[in-house]
């Protein structure tokens, strides 16, 4: 999480993780996403949040994160965390 915050509203690198589980993407005020992933029209589910997290440049090209998941479990643990927040 070094790139992002998990408190609301609070944007580092990233923007805030705190609500996005179930939120349309690139959605969270005062926050300026890529053009990719505002044109993606994804919502922040199990499915997407597993695929965005094990390769975010295959999943939405020319977006702007770059760091991958490829553990699994690691993901599922991940999405389990940002479904709490």
């Amino acid at each position: 999480l070094g790139c992002h915050s998990v408190e609301p509203g609070r944007h580092s690198m990233g923007p805030s993780l705190a609500g996005i589980y179930g939120q349309d993407a690139a959605s969270q005020d005062g926050y300026d996403y890529s053009y990719a992933l505002m044109d993606a029209q994804l919502v922040w589910d199990e499915a997407t949040l597993d695929s965005y997290l094990a390769n975010p440049a295959r999943f939405v090209p020319d977006g702007a994160m770059n760091s991958r998941v490829p553990d699994a479990a690691e993901r599922a643990a991940i999405i389990a965390y940002l479904k709490s927040l």
